[in-house]
């Protein structure tokens, strides 16, 4: 029978150490562990084709993820053109939210086309004529809400998408096109977009249901408004096909304007994730800023 080998006691050290090394995480393991942002909204998050002019049309989150380091954070946009609070929740929430792990991250906006959608932020129901039953857009942003946070990930809700909608008190406009030729007395500083579909309603249940729930909300709404009355009329007119639908500048004004958002909540997580890009977007300011979350640690 031949003697059992003997090892030395350098050599065993060198095999403990190559047995560490594999079991030590991978690169492949820990770039598993890189969060995502999920971008869940209508045509104004992610919009395709080309608009009147011929010019591509897109929406604010394809034009984010430049903010964003691609080797810290994906940014996944899983909007769906056409979608309401209702409809989303019923025809892509079950196919997005088991792709939703602990740690990731949810930006949350409707209303666009929530004009059929009952309204309110209840808990009153409605039966169609198919015998569904429908539930208030509020209920449909907080049970969405719920159930990703139920999944670990952090949820922030936006207000809904400022449209190219103007008046003045002196001219009628179709969008943000005159009707007709400007009067003499016309004063573009008089010129006024529209701060919210529903005449705001749907701002104000997004922030009521943040309320409730005690999650971060920004109201993009407001904030974005007041970016394009600076800018003014002609210069936003420019930036849209219709009243809905940006192209990619106009995209990428609306991502400007939620990053700088994301860097206004409280101890965003979101600024270390953000690209060079990103990081040189200024802050929004605090009134466009509602954070009143309890008993959660903020990192």
């Amino acid at each position: 029978m031949k003697p059992l080998a003997t090892i030395s006691l350098a050599s065993l050290v060198v095999l403990m150490g190559h047995a560490l090394a594999d079991d030590s995480p991978s690169q492949d393991s820990a770039h598993q562990h890189k969060p995502t942002i999920f971008v869940c909204g209508d045509s104004t998050a992610k919009n395709s084709g080309v608009g009147k002019n011929g010019n591509p049309v897109a929406g604010w989150g394809t034009s984010i993820a430049a903010y964003f380091d691609p080797a810290k954070v994906t940014v996944s946009n899983v909007a769906h053109a056409g979608r309401s609070s209702r409809t989303y929740y019923d025809g892509d929430w079950p196919s997005v939210l088991p792709q939703i792990n602990a740690g990731d991250y949810v930006l949350l906006v409707f209303g666009i086309n929530d004009g059929t959608t009952l309204g309110g932020t209840g808990d009153e129901t409605r039966q169609r004529p198919s015998g569904q039953i429908q539930h208030s857009y509020g209920w449909y942003m907080a049970k969405m809400t719920t159930d990703a946070q139920a999944q670990g990930a952090r949820v922030y809700l936006l207000t809904v998408t400022t449209r190219n909608i103007w008046t003045n008190p002196k001219v009628k406009f179709t969008d943000g096109t005159p009707l007709g030729e400007l009067p003499p007395d016309y004063d573009a500083k008089e010129d006024r977009i529209e701060r919210g579909t529903g005449g705001g309603r749907f701002t104000q249940w997004t922030k009521e249901v943040g309320a409730r729930l005690h999650i971060p909300v920004f109201d993009l709404t407001n904030d974005c408004a007041d970016v394009y009355e600076r800018m003014g009329r002609e210069e936003v007119n420019k930036l849209y096909s219709d009243h809905n639908h940006t192209y990619v500048p106009g995209a990428d004004v609306v991502a400007s304007s939620i990053v700088s958002g994301l860097k206004g909540f409280k101890d965003s997580p979101f600024i270390p994730l953000l690209s060079e890009r990103g990081l040189v977007v200024p802050v929004a300011d605090a009134k466009y800023i509602s954070d009143d979350r309890q008993g959660e640690k903020q990192d």
